[in-house]
């Protein structure tokens, strides 16, 4: 009998929760710069029981003491709740204020719950990873086209501009916009051009999908001479194209039987400045699946972090709202990211319509008069 409580005691005195994943924000602090932790005293018979303090110590990535505490179990940050009248408490604080200088690494918790009556100690090992910005934000970088657009500026240039050693790009002979992209049969160019002078768009992004436009055939941008290559199946399909300071149609439908050329037409557009020099305006186009602008359309931008600095003002972490007007555009006005402390700090933009979101995406915002959306 006693082996087996012994047993007992030692599996509850050993238990140890999952670490959990946070970041050191002293300045702006959010729900993920915070550490919530559950622990328990136990009796002689391992029966959880009131304690009546708490020593805490936490060492760092190195293996060093970082931080150390002792309170009363009526400290303010443990809340006492009751369990089939045992007693269960929680710990809160602050990563900043445990965590000694915030290094990213890895930290070890031990929380000692003290019954001083019984001289009994009960304790409970936790652990948890700091990361340099929130995971939220290190989420919504995963497949960011802001990534792919720093390789498109590595990759498509010509070999002649690859001179650093070690440059993939080194030995390419041709722009990588004007390779071939798609898995199909037939060999298709799409040559873009602007619909007020008649020359052609370079630069400009070109994606092929299936009519229903339930998948992806192939992507690209067009190159110096305006042309985009595709190797396509026999079909009939959608051309969706974006270029900067351009407005194409939501989408171009084309019909493959061999190889060929299509073209695609683009208009100039300008979306006129903010009201201060120290915004971007930030703009798009809102469509339906079928080709119609979707109309009425709510574009909101916030700060998911909560009020930031930009210089010794305070910004406000409340929405700024727009809405879609009849040919599915819409702007709004917001400062930079690099502007706001912390930095690269990034807006989550989201549309809306009465039957609930089309889009949620986090976005940094770039330093110039206006920027357009690419989703």
């Amino acid at each position: 009998m006693k082996i087996r409580l012994l047993c007992i005691l030692l599996l509850l005195l050993c238990s140890a929760s999952r670490a959990s994943i946070v970041n050191n924000s002293i300045d702006t602090p959010s729900a993920e710069d915070s550490l919530s932790l559950v622990f328990y005293s136990l009796d002689s018979m391992g029966n959880p029981t009131a304690a009546d303090s708490l020593l805490l110590l936490v060492s760092g990535p190195s293996g060093q003491i970082v931080y150390r505490d002792s309170m009363a179990i009526s400290d303010g940050r443990i809340v006492c709740t009751t369990v089939r009248s045992r007693p269960i408490y929680s710990f809160s604080e602050q990563v900043s204020n445990v965590d000694g200088t915030g290094m990213p690494g890895a930290y070890s918790i031990t929380l000692l719950a003290v019954r001083t009556a019984d001289g009994l100690e009960t304790p409970q090992t936790f652990g948890f990873q700091v990361i340099s910005t929130e995971l939220s934000d290190q989420v919504a970088v995963i497949g960011e086209t802001d990534s792919a657009a720093v390789a498109r500026s590595v990759w498509n240039t010509p070999q002649d501009n690859h001179m650093g050693v070690g440059s993939f790009g080194r030995y390419l002979d041709a722009e990588v916009s004007g390779l071939s992209s798609g898995s199909g049969l037939y060999a298709r160019t799409v040559v873009a051009y602007d619909s007020t002078s008649t020359r052609v768009i370079p630069g400009a992004g070109v994606v092929v999908r299936n009519l229903g436009q339930t998948a992806l055939l192939a992507t690209g941008f067009t190159n110096s001479g305006g042309e985009v290559a595709f190797n396509l199946d026999s079909d009939t399909l959608i051309l969706v194209a974006t270029g900067t300071g351009y407005q194409f149609d939501a989408f171009d439908t084309i019909t493959v039987a061999g190889t060929g050329v299509d073209t695609i037409f683009g208009e100039k557009f300008d979306p006129g400045t903010p009201y201060s020099s120290q915004l971007c305006r930030v703009y798009g186009w809102v469509y339906r699946s079928n080709g119609l602008p979707e109309i009425g359309a709510t574009v909101t931008a916030q700060l998911p972090s909560g009020a930031v600095r930009s210089g010794m003002v305070i910004i406000s972490p409340y929405a700024i709202v727009t809405e879609t007007d009849s040919i599915g555009y819409f702007f709004l006005d917001l400062i930079p990211s690099d502007s706001l402390q912390p930095p690269e700090t990034r807006y989550e933009v989201t549309i809306t319509r009465s039957d609930g979101a089309i889009l949620r995406e986090r976005l940094l915002v770039p330093v110039a008069p206006n920027w357009r959306i690419d989703w």
